[in-house]
């Protein structure tokens, strides 16, 4: 069996918890450790990978949320699953602590866990190449979001949905919509449902409300701003420019991200897992 572990770069602590886990995998369970090449410099580990080539039958990620999203916006093979080691202020897609690691790859090895998958969106700009989001997209001023209004059109299949002045808008899938979404007052959906939420940020036009779509459906976002360009921030980590009369298409991906499970978590509980 292959575990591949990745990590947050610059984190002394967390090079110790990579260190343990590789080594126990390898010594005491026999299992073929590959470490992330990115942390070869930090880590002394002879067998690598690479996140955005190799396969592995499952990836260990150990940081925060913005480790894992930089991970799965990197890993090639999306379907790989996912354990994730928590070692930052939110987590709950991580929701294995450190002081567990070594017994969970030991349940691994055993065969003591679950899998869940959760939908991604997919982000197609009109150039360049495609992204995914596990959490949400933002769509809002190229400048400060604070003082730059925005124009914005949406299309669901082609009709117009809003066409409003604002912040911006937000994208997100039901793991997203306990993040930014629900800070700008969006609907809190169970994991268990596949939706897509659209959130407009502060419109200056009253019907611009908060919408539950079904995951088939393909949104457009236009920026019809006259002097504003946009920018499209993906999971909070990458970010695209999107010209003034320019557009993004998102949708949902045809691959989800798997995680495995060794405890479950409902809906109330990354409520209050999630510090806001």
């Amino acid at each position: 069996m292959k575990i591949g572990v990745a990590a947050k770069r610059g984190y002394e602590n967390l090079y110790r918890i990579v260190q343990e886990i590789l080594s126990y995998g390898h010594n005491m369970l026999g299992l073929d450790m590959l470490l992330d090449e990115d942390l070869s410099k930090e880590v002394s580990w002879p067998n690598l990978f690479r996140l955005y080539e190799d396969k592995v039958d499952f990836l260990v990620v150990i940081g925060g949320d913005g480790t894992l999203f930089r991970v799965i916006q990197r890993l090639k093979y999306k379907e790989t699953p996912i354990v994730g080691v928590r070692a930052g202020r939110r987590g709950f897609l991580l929701d294995v602590e450190p002081r567990e690691a070594l017994n969970r790859l030991r349940d691994l090895v055993d065969g003591r866990y679950g899998i869940r998958e959760y939908m991604m969106l997919k982000i197609v700009p009109e150039r360049g190449e495609e992204y995914y989001a596990l959490n949400d997209v933002v769509v809002a001023s190229i400048r400060d979001i604070r003082s730059n209004v925005i124009s914005l059109e949406v299309y669901v299949d082609g009709d117009l949905l809003y066409r409003f002045d604002g912040d911006g808008v937000i994208v997100a899938t039901p793991i997203g919509s306990t993040a930014y979404t629900f800070s700008a007052g969006g609907p809190v959906i169970d994991v268990d449902f596949e939706a897509i939420v659209v959130t407009p940020l502060a419109p200056l036009q009253p019907n611009a409300r908060p919408v539950v779509l079904s995951p088939g459906k393909v949104l457009e976002i236009v920026n019809t701003s006259e002097t504003e360009d946009a920018l499209c921030i993906v999971d909070g980590e990458t970010k695209l420019k999107i010209s003034r009369a320019n557009k993004v298409i998102i949708k949902k991906a045809e691959q989800g991200v798997r995680f495995v499970r060794f405890k479950r978590f409902t809906t109330l509980k990354r409520i209050q897992v999630c510090e806001f």
